[in-house]
Parts: structure tokens; C-alpha cells; sequence
């Protein structure tokens, strides 16, 4: 009898502990909580973003610090994501929004315009796909604070096109 009652009360002590375990794991949080600082880095370093895309119709040397400086503030806010437990859905975002290789999305920007000013055509097209990268970071830092209705989050069909050339 006395065997049985510590039987019990092990399995108890043991299942108290499952309990306790699933409780805890329950509560770990799957995402970041909200952050005003990257809220802000988002809505500031797009607006920063589409006004020097804007001007790409002209020279690169013209504009070469502001788009160092612009390269600079988004390595930031990466770094600042990149540093806040739980955020790798947001991080990934900036990866792609700052990624400086050739077929990126401001990669190949930067590269296309230091060859020579842009085309209507391509800012146009440009303009487009990283308003759309960052509204989508937007949204899912204003989501962390409250549940927020997004844009459209579809580019047009000639976002998809190839980036290339000067139209």
C-alpha cells in the first residue's frame, strides 16, 4: 500500500512539473513586443529611401554621401532588429530591404544608379517594390502594438520585371 501512495505521488510531482513546463512555455513570446524606436526607424529611413530614389534621375556623384549616409542608417536599423530577442521575421526584412549585393532589392539600385542617373521607368518600378518591402515592415511592427489593417500588399505586374537599363 505505502508503495503504491509514493508511486503516486511521484507521478503527481511529475505531472505537476509537465504542468508547470507547458505553463511556462506558453508564455515565451514567438515574436518581439512593439518598439517605437523600430516603428520609427522604419517610417523615417522609407521616407529617407523613396526621396533619394526619387532624385535618381540625376547624377550619382551628386547625391554619393546622402546614399553613403542612407546606407549607413539602414545597416542601424538592422543591427538595432537584429539585437531584440524574438525579432528574426523583422530582421530578415531589413536583410533584404538594405542587402547591398548587385540583384538586390537597393542593391541593385545603388549599383544601377552609380552608373548613371535612372530612368523615369526604372524609379517609377523601384519606387514601387521598396515602398511595398517597407510597408510590409511597417505593418508587422504597428501589428506588434495593436491589430492593424495593412495596404494591398501586392506588386503590379511590372514590378516583377527586370531592372535593368536606363528607360
Amino acid at each position: 500500500m505505502t508503495e503504491r501512495i509514493l508511486r503516486l505521488t511521484s507521478i503527481r510531482r511529475w505531472l505537476a512539473l509537465l504542468a508547470a513546463t507547458l505553463v511556462l512555455a506558453a508564455c515565451t513570446p514567438i515574436i518581439a513586443g512593439y518598439s517605437l524606436q523600430a516603428y520609427t526607424n522604419a517610417t523615417q529611413l522609407k521616407a529617407e529611401t523613396l526621396a533619394l530614389i526619387a532624385i535618381s534621375g540625376e547624377p550619382w556623384a551628386d547625391h554619393a554621401a546622402e546614399a553613403r549616409a542612407l546606407q549607413t542608417r539602414l545597416d542601424g536599423a538592422y543591427e538595432f532588429s537584429a539585437g531584440t530577442a524574438y525579432n528574426q521575421e523583422a530582421t530578415a526584412m531589413w536583410a533584404i530591404i538594405r542587402d547591398r549585393s548587385q540583384d538586390a532589392l537597393l542593391g541593385s539600385f545603388f549599383v544601377r544608379w552609380s552608373k548613371g542617373p535612372t530612368g523615369e521607368a526604372y524609379r517609377t518600378r523601384k519606387l514601387r517594390r521598396i515602398r511595398l518591402a517597407f510597408d510590409r515592415l511597417i505593418c508587422l511592427e504597428a501589428n506588434k502594438k495593436e491589430k492593424t489593417a495593412c495596404p494591398a500588399m501586392n506588386p503590379d505586374a511590372a514590378d516583377a520585371a527586370t531592372e535593368t537599363g536606363n528607360e
